[in-house]
């Protein structure tokens, strides 16, 4: 073989190499484009379930779109097939449509407890069409009974104090003058009464009306109230009633073995941060005494448990947030929603295969909750002794399996396995005692009621606006926890906070007696 032969092999061996290597590289630039892809795809169809699917978080039939609802599940006759002409009369089916039956007497029922007002009609000079005799009364029917709904109205309750002398002491040349006691309203110097306020505030935090719509509804009932007042009404009461009540409400939250949390932003105006945030500290499940409190933080940081739990040593029951973690002497348990939730959200859009990952995660999570179902009734030591019998052995069955599973795996499904087995211990923790439960759904509830209002609010013009937003609800959420009216209760303690005297604060309490029986 010449040398110039030689040299072009030499040549083209190299180029060869140059190829292969090239081809390799771009073999694996491909593959990471198409798990790119793969990963932009999954995430374009979580957000458009997110936008257009079902809002339930249960599995679909099997041979259904988990993302559709069968627009005549209820009606199977929509399935049949069509007859033809062609059929003879006994393969013809016969369709038979049952009317539900009305219960009798559920509308007198219904409205038993409301106040009766009865309209009379009667004839004048009724005489007789055929012989014109004057006819007499012999009896009358009720012809139908209707709620008649009787709008709102403002009175102007003026308060006059009278002043008393001694005639007797006058005589003998001194002044004696006695003036009656009046009961001090809510706020000096202003027009608000407890029931104009306590309104207010129901309408603002329970129906989640901003105050300048109040504004206009005020403006209807012939009577101006400015979106200010109203504001600044709701930042003095919490100040001077509410929030001493929240502290006192704190103490007594404090000393509950099971705590649940959760935490939201909320936007305020004049903080130096872009977000602010409020966060929610319930008392347990099976607790004698419902307490809920929303406390305003500055930040998503540590900062604000470990200042608001301060000595605590109990349970904690949260969605797995790692400043949770952070906390000294206090057992965290996880929530096993959330677990289920990563798998659910990783469900592939349309469900070809019914033997994917993500769904016999879904399905061995719902058997664990149904049988944490059908414990909820029984007693606390019960509980924890059935929890070890068939709780257990499913928890460690359903990990065990997620152990077995490809731990490099990508997107959602592997986004799914990794929470799940961080979470393992303290999703575990929920079998050292009865008083526990699986999810964190009870403060999820509770923190919704600010995330509602917020979409209506929209924010805090100030700091102290903030505070005293999670002020009162801290109030009104204890307060339905412990089945009060808010509205009334609000009313009552706007009412009798400033006449309170060396009556003790625990006497306000939602579950204190006297407050049970008025305000409920």
């Amino acid at each position: 073989m010449s040398i110039m032969l030689e040299q072009q092999l030499k040549k083209s061996l190299q180029q060869n190499e140059l190829m292969a290597k090239s081809l390799a590289e771009l073999t694996q630039q491909l593959k990471q484009v198409n798990e790119e892809l793969a990963l932009q795809r999954e995430q374009n169809q979580y957000l458009l379930k997110q936008l257009f699917g079902r809002k339930k978080e249960s599995l679909s039939p099997d041979n259904s779109d988990p993302n559709q609802t069968d627009l005549f599940e209820n009606d199977p006759s929509f399935s049949w097939p069509e007859q033809t002409g062609d059929q003879s009369a006994e393969e013809i089916i016969e369709v038979t449509s049952t009317s539900r039956r009305k219960k009798k007497g559920y509308q007198k029922e219904k409205i038993a407890h409301l106040p009766v007002v009865e309209h009379l009609y009667r004839e004048e000079n009724c005489t007789c069409p055929h012989c014109t005799s004057v006819m007499k009364e012999m009896g009358k029917e009720v012809i139908r009974e209707e709620v008649v709904y009787i709008p709102a109205r403002l009175e102007n309750h003026r308060h006059i104090r009278y002043a008393y002398s001694c005639q007797t002491c006058e005589k003998s040349g001194a002044t004696s003058i006695v003036k009656a006691e009046v009961p001090k309203a809510p706020l000096n110097g202003s027009f608000a009464s407890a029931s104009l306020i306590a309104e207010t505030i129901y309408q603002k935090f329970q129906q989640k009306v901003p105050t300048y719509r109040q504004e206009s509804h005020w403006k209807l009932m012939n009577f101006e109230i400015k979106r200010t007042n109203i504001s600044n009404w709701h930042k003095k009461t919490a100040e001077y009633y509410f929030e001493p009540l929240v502290r006192l409400m704190k103490k007594h939250l404090l000393k509950e073995d099971v705590l649940h949390a959760d935490e939201t932003t909320f936007k305020v105006l004049d903080s130096e941060r872009t977000k602010d945030y409020v966060w929610l500290f319930s008392s347990g499940r099976y607790a004698d005494k419902k307490i809920h409190i929303y406390e305003h933080g500055p930040s998503r940081s540590s900062e604000v448990p470990l200042a608001f739990l301060k000595g605590y040593r109990g349970y904690l029951h949260s969605d797995g947030f790692s400043a949770y973690g952070k906390l000294i002497d206090v057992s965290s348990v996880a929530c096993f929603a959330h677990v289920r939730r990563k798998f659910y959200d990783a469900l592939p859009a349309i469900e070809g295969e019914k033997k994917s990952t993500s769904r016999l995660a879904v399905e061995k999570c719902d058997v664990i909750f149904k049988k944490e179902k059908e414990l909820a009734e029984l007693s606390i030591k019960e509980r924890h002794c059935k929890r070890e019998q068939f709780i257990k052995p499913k928890l460690d069955e359903f990990f065990e399996w997620l152990k077995t599973l490809n731990p490099m795996i990508k997107g959602k499904i592997g986004t799914a396995i990794s929470y799940a087995l961080k979470q393992e211990t303290k999703v575990k923790t929920v079998l050292k005692d009865g008083r526990l439960v699986l999810t964190n759904n009870l403060a999820e509830r509770g923190i919704k009621s600010l995330v509602m209002g917020r979409k209506n609010w929209l924010f805090a013009a100030t700091t102290g606006g903030a505070r005293s937003n999670a002020a009162i609800l801290s109030i009104q959420e204890t307060a339905k926890a412990n089945g009060l009216n808010p509205r009334t209760y609000f009313e009552y303690l706007l009412t009798h906070l400033p006449n309170q005297k060396n009556i003790p604060l625990e006497a306000y309490l939602p579950w204190a007696s006297k407050v049970q029986k008025e305000c409920c």
